[in-house]
């Protein structure tokens, strides 16, 4: 897990990603899913930065095997490095 954040007895759990796809998109749903079991937590919190040349934000909630995850896809809008060096 990326952050793990405790705030009046309550645990927050969030992890993070770079998208690399929609396979690897669902896997780290899964991949928080079992850091909430471990931890008992209910409902935990997924963050994927997109890099992609047009990126769509997205925003889930989705029941994932008795828990809630809340999925945001965060567009990452940058220009492109110079090439040369100064």
């Amino acid at each position: 897990m990326d952050l793990f954040i405790t705030h009046n007895q309550r645990k927050y759990i969030v992890e993070t990603k770079i998208w690399r796809g929609d396979a690897r998109y669902q896997a780290g749903k899964k991949q928080l899913a079992a850091y909430l079991k471990l931890e008992n937590v209910q409902e935990g919190y997924y963050v994927v930065f997109n890099h992609r040349k047009e990126p769509e934000p997205r925003v889930e909630t989705d029941p994932f095997d008795s828990l809630t995850i809340r999925s945001y896809v965060i567009p990452v809008i940058q220009e492109t490095p110079s090439h040369t060096l100064i």
